[in-house]
């Protein structure tokens, strides 16, 4: 698969830095710019408009970006530092579609440490510092996975699927219906530790990098991101940040070196960058936001996921719980719009559903008849399809997916 992919796209890290350091490395990022073409730097703004630094980037894009920060906290107390922010399969392969992988880490330190080396004696080596964010994604390409459906037409579907609890849909100031309202070509959920966000990728590169000479490549992919921020990488860390081969353990070294990293306050990184980009890592987070969000089940029609409900032949109470809810979701145009009309044990029953239907892989978000498709696969169960042969499924999963294939058998 070429542009299939799971894994992320970019991270950042930052180093904080002395008042003296932070003069001496402006001076050092100024000399550098000068004396290259490709690297220019313009103001960073904050609150009130007040400039808070500088960002430095490359002209032709070589996916790192540098930012220079002095802000001004509470109590007066004020943060310096350079946060430095890496898309990997750009930097390697001026590539913005394909997800990059754990071991794409060792060109990207080499790199990176081959340009901070020129710029500063200041910027530590990669992996010194602690990870602050990081962007887990899995592109799906409809095309190469066989999906029968456009990348339109399943922004569609994702955007009537479940918001979670600690998150609301971003949206924004519309010129010509003046009023804010969501993105069309995406689903942007948002919290205070991370971010989940599924969007065409097509669209968005056609507004951020419209030159791009390979951006047809991305017209049939859809891209699920996870952007974690540091109280999640911190939680994520736990139980694995020392088997980063960026931590030292202090009876490891002499008391020479140990007395030289206490002066330079010279510490191992919290949350090491080369156990959080793991494929371990991503998957696992990927797998739990995505199925939080549109769930594990299968896109039908409201009429077959009615009827592969009533083969299952239970209760009769239950049978009508469970369509129930599948019409209440079709009827509202979506799951999030379902719930606000419900109080109480309504509530109570319409959640119970939701769960009965996703553990019969039935997404409760229903096709439109109007397309004339009857069927869409679950897009994350159709790229571990396509990379396993043999997919390891629980019982109950392989169960109900056995039961939908020989529903949908017995319809051709």
């Amino acid at each position: 698969m070429k542009n299939t992919s799971m894994g992320y796209h970019t991270f950042s890290f930052f180093q904080r830095i002395k008042e003296d350091e932070y003069q001496e490395l402006s001076c050092d990022f100024q000399r550098y710019a000068n004396g290259n073409n490709n690297l220019k730097g313009f103001p960073i703004e904050g609150k009130e408009h007040k400039r808070i630094g500088w960002e430095y980037s490359y002209k032709r894009n070589k996916g790192i970006r540098w930012q220079l920060l002095s802000a001004r906290g509470k109590d007066d107390f004020v943060i310096r530092g350079v946060r430095v922010i890496i898309n990997p399969k750009a930097l390697i392969e001026s590539n913005y579609i394909t997800a990059a992988q754990e071991n794409d880490l060792e060109m990207v330190e080499k790199i990176y440490n081959n340009e901070a080396a020129k710029i500063s004696p200041i910027l530590l080596a990669f992996g010194s510092c602690s990870i602050n964010r990081a962007d887990y994604c899995l592109n799906i390409d409809l095309k190469e996975l066989g999906i029968p459906c456009t990348p339109e037409q399943m922004i569609y579907l994702i955007k009537q699927g479940n918001v979670p609890k600690s998150c609301i849909e971003r949206k924004a100031k519309s010129r010509k219906q003046h009023r804010s309202i969501p993105d069309p070509y995406s689903f942007y959920l948002e919290s205070e530790s991370y971010v989940i966000n599924f969007y065409w990728k097509y669209a968005q590169q056609k507004e951020k990098h419209p030159n791009f000479a390979f951006r047809d490549l991305s017209r049939n992919v859809i891209r699920f991101e996870v952007q974690s921020r540091y109280p999640r990488l911190y939680s994520y860390s736990k139980g694995i940040k020392y088997e980063s081969k960026y931590y030292t353990a202090t009876d490891e070294i002499s008391m020479n070196e140990l007395y030289e990293r206490i002066i330079n306050d010279i510490k191992n990184p919290s949350i090491p960058i080369d156990v959080m980009l793991t494929g371990k890592v991503s998957d696992k987070v990927v797998r739990k936001e995505l199925f939080r969000v549109i769930g594990k089940g299968d896109y039908f029609t409201l009429d077959d996921a009615r009827s592969i409900v009533e083969t299952y032949n239970f209760r009769r109470d239950k049978e009508e719980r469970l369509i129930y809810a599948l019409e209440m979701v079709n009827e509202s145009r979506g799951i999030e719009k379902a719930k606000t009309k419900m109080y109480g044990p309504d509530l109570d029953d319409f959640k119970r559903s939701l769960k009965d239907l996703d553990n019969m892989l039935i997404n409760p978000v229903t096709i439109p008849r109007r397309w004339n498709i009857r069927y869409i696969p679950n897009p994350l169960r159709s790229y571990y399809d396509a990379l396993y042969e043999e997919e390891l499924v629980p019982v109950s999963e392989y169960q109900a997916r056995k039961h939908i294939d020989e529903f949908l058998l017995e319809r051709i």
